[in-house]
């Protein structure tokens, strides 16, 4: 289970996300753009500062499209694609709690190949799960790109809900889609839900589309969702330093399949 909101000592935005903005220094390092595989722990604050809040408002409104209600009491297995520091884990954590959804989170993958930002990303994890509830699900880290993944880094059971969360990792061309594909379809059976958010980037946006595609071929896809409209929200604004409401570009997919 998850913690309801008079129990969670740890939210997304104010605990993680807010007091790492003031870390970036000017002039700053945008870290190319946010697609860099993070070597320490300062481009790591660096990186929750520029692009924390834009993950945090992006993928509320992607889980807001998922009919989350469903998962409240099941088996759920959470798998977090190119986690970074595990910002897409925590956003979902934190809004089922917003939420007062509480499922059986029986467990979490963390996928990453930046070693720093993996172990940070199960620390935040732990502490948005509340440390007596670990005992309850199982986080396992693999620290490895993605093209080298195999069926036996994941913990996964054909009765659990599967959550695939994809942040800002699907646009980016530095891995095979169709290897990506095969091994999800492989590996994992029974009830998926797979979650993809990007910037709006029209140069690269078609990889998402193109892997939609792929499970648009599978008779067990159904619940598609597209959106690339904007959000207005506020977020840290390096320019001024201080909390705007800013105009965020994003491009969404998301569906369900059973395998």
């Amino acid at each position: 289970m998850i913690p309801s909101q008079n129990q969670a000592q740890t939210r997304f935005f104010n605990d993680i996300y807010i007091p790492r903005t003031g870390k970036i220094q000017i002039p700053f390092d945008n870290l190319d753009g946010g697609t860099r595989v993070l070597s320490d722990e300062t481009e790591c604050d660096r990186y929750i500062a520029l692009y924390g809040g834009h993950h945090f408002h992006k993928l509320y409104a992607a889980f807001s499209s998922t009919n989350f209600k469903y998962t409240d009491g099941k088996s759920v297995e959470i798998i977090d694609w190119g986690c970074g520091q595990a910002t897409a884990t925590c956003v979902l954590i934190d809004y089922l709690i917003e939420r007062g959804i509480k499922p059986e989170i029986k467990s979490i993958t963390l996928i990453e190949p930046s070693s720093i930002a993996l172990c940070r990303g199960y620390n935040f994890v732990c502490q948005m799960l509340q440390p007596n509830l670990l005992n309850h699900s199982i986080i396992k880290t693999v620290n490895k790109n993605i093209d080298y993944l195999e069926f036996s880094d994941f913990i996964t059971s054909d009765s659990n809900i599967k959550i695939h969360l994809f942040s800002n990792i699907i646009d980016v061309e530095a891995f095979d889609l169709s290897k990506l594909y095969n091994l999800i379809i492989n590996c994992f059976q029974g009830i998926n839900r797979i979650i993809c958010t990007s910037p709006y980037q029209t140069a690269r946006n078609y990889r998402i589309d193109n892997f939609y595609s792929m499970f648009g071929e599978y008779p067990g896809t159904k619940n598609p969702f597209h959106s690339d409209e904007e959000i207005f929200q506020e977020i840290f604004k390096v320019a001024t330093r201080k909390f705007e409401k800013s105009r965020i570009a994003r491009y969404e997919r998301q569906f369900s399949v059973k395998l």
